[in-house]
């Protein structure tokens, strides 16, 4: 396990490096990740938010039973439970018009909720960790979750996403969060 990296830490903010599955230094990342997700009870986690700047995120929402979610597999629909812990390198994702705002959380600001304006369906094409091309199709909670991650990628933060007299109502708990990070050498 690695600590959680907290608001304000630049490697937050940077896009993230490609990755080249498979590789054993990969699935090793994959076990941290997914023990760190676990023990700081989240659903989701990516590799930046662990201090390491590779496009590798983990979604796991199986704990997580009142928000539905949906699957397809190239098309064909599948039961999402047993792809959990999913893990995804490399993703791009594309989202549908249709959106709606729900409450987030972030691992990288606890205790800090807000609503988050995304997609109620996407696609993502990605690899898995054997480096296989896959294109996936998720609705629900599993699809705001892959957002949220795949954002974590890309340098962005769920507070981005958020309007901004909510992100004006949040600036005392981001600056108090700033001052509590523990500084890297």
């Amino acid at each position: 396990m690695l600590p959680v990296r907290l608001y304000g830490d630049p490697v937050l903010r940077q896009l993230a490096t490609p990755v080249l599955p498979p590789d054993p230094k990969l699935n090793e990342l994959s076990r941290v990740l997914e023990n760190t997700m676990r023990e700081a009870e989240g659903i989701g986690l990516a590799a930046p938010q662990i201090g390491i700047s590779l496009q590798i995120a983990v979604v796991d929402l199986r704990k997580i039973e009142k928000r539905p979610s949906s699957m397809e597999l190239f098309g064909k629909p599948v039961d999402w439970r047993l792809h959990m812990p999913l893990f995804f390198c490399n993703p791009v994702v594309t989202l549908t018009r249709r959106k709606d705002e729900e409450n987030e959380g972030c691992l990288s600001f606890p205790n800090l909720h807000g609503p988050v304006r995304r997609s109620l369906r996407i696609q993502m094409d990605y690899q898995d960790l054997k480096g296989n091309r896959l294109t996936l199709t998720a609705g629900g909670l599993l699809a705001r979750a892959l957002q949220h991650e795949v954002d974590h990628l890309m340098g962005i933060l769920f507070i981005d996403r958020m309007s901004p007299d909510i992100r004006r109502t949040l600036a005392p708990e981001l600056e108090t969060l700033q001052r509590l990070r523990p500084t890297r050498t």
